[in-house]
């Protein structure tokens, strides 16, 4: 009985050393390889093209017609390349149509020399234009079970949809390649901190001290407050 407590003892003793090494945090040692979705989906800027069609019906935009132009607008708006708007040949009511479509991306802020008018065999009329976008793979690979836990590694899936809804609201998919430009400071701004800093003056934000704000509704208890 005292050889078996003793060899346990030792062992208990060689454990508790070996973790106290850095070997055992290794990743090689855990078998844990870090997978991010960033790296199993990365997201990669593409040039594709957007089109959207337009039915001929009676050569006229209805009010729903008129919203995904705008909204086909609102896109093409900080883009630089050039919208082309394409009708059948030989049908008046592409050319009504296509010029209401002309004159709505117009008033959202299109430059009248973007617009490029194209005869071609489709059905009904179609604005075309070329942009980034941002995609990623796929998602739907359950190749492993989630409770499979063995070796210490998540599931193939996790992070995609994440991936995708960042690849999908990203306002310039641009930005993934390369920083915008920052805009000018606000140099009043600065210049009245830099004052209040220099004369050791509080340039902290302050709160007006009449205006007291309850935990449980502080929405409500702020629109009180600013009437």
């Amino acid at each position: 009985m005292t050889r078996k407590l003793g060899f346990g003892v030792v062992v208990s003793a060689a454990l508790a050393l070996a973790g106290c090494t850095n070997d055992f945090y290794d990743s090689r040692v855990r078998g844990f390889t870090p997978e991010y979705p960033d790296r199993t989906y990365p997201i990669e800027v593409k040039t594709g093209e957007a089109r959207l069609r337009i039915p001929l019906r009676r050569g006229r935009l209805t009010p729903a017609e008129r919203i995904r132009v705008r909204r086909f607008a609102a896109q093409a708006v900080s883009l630089p390349e050039t919208i082309r708007i394409i009708r059948p040949a030989g049908s008046l009511k592409g050319e009504v149509l296509a010029a209401e479509v002309t004159k709505e991306l117009i008033r959202a802020g299109i430059e009248a020399a973007r617009i490029v008018h194209v005869r071609g065999k489709v059905h009904g009329v179609v604005l075309s234009m070329r942009r980034k976008v941002a995609v990623t793979k796929k998602c739907g690979d359950w190749s492993r079970p989630l409770n499979e836990t063995t070796r210490n590694r998540v599931y193939p899936d996790l992070g995609c949809s994440q991936q995708h809804n960042l690849a999908a609201m990203v306002d310039n998919p641009g930005d993934f390649e390369r920083p915008r430009v920052m805009s000018p400071p606000d140099a009043d701004a600065r210049n009245a901190a830099m004052g209040k800093y220099r004369k050791l003056e509080d340039h902290s934000a302050t709160w007006p001290g009449d205006r007291k704000i309850r935990i449980d509704n502080p929405v409500a208890e702020s629109a009180k407050s600013d009437s």
